[in-house]
């Protein structure tokens, strides 16, 4: 009759151990497989703004500084070509990746979590 009572009654978990056990504490680790491939794409993103930034400095703002700009000339037409050169279009594509793997790492952290 005990060992039936024992079985039915309601009891939290724990209730028999005296107190110097420690329970287990479980920790999703699944997020930190993507940190990696997270970190990556951050890298990447600032590297690819710094270039970005570095092409629109040399086109169109050292000109501007140094006073290279012709009287008859215009920021205008220097702006275009700050945005099209080599630079800009490597940072851009930088850019558009690290984007590309940061969405493929949060997405494998959530569906990959159960």
């Amino acid at each position: 009759m005990i060992k039936i009572y024992g079985l039915t009654r309601f009891q939290p978990p724990g209730w028999e151990h005296d107190g110097t056990q420690v329970t287990p504490t479980l920790i999703e680790l699944t997020a930190k497989r993507w940190k990696g491939l997270i970190l990556v794409s951050y890298v990447l993103f600032a590297a690819g703004l710094l270039i970005m930034g570095q092409q629109l400095w040399s086109g169109l703002y050292r000109p501007l500084f140094d006073g290279q700009l012709a009287l008859d000339g215009s920021p205008i037409s220097l702006l275009g070509e700050a945005f099209s050169g080599l630079g800009a279009v490597f940072g851009t594509i930088a850019v558009v990746l690290a984007l590309a793997v940061m969405v493929y790492a949060r997405f494998m952290a959530w569906w990959r979590h159960g």
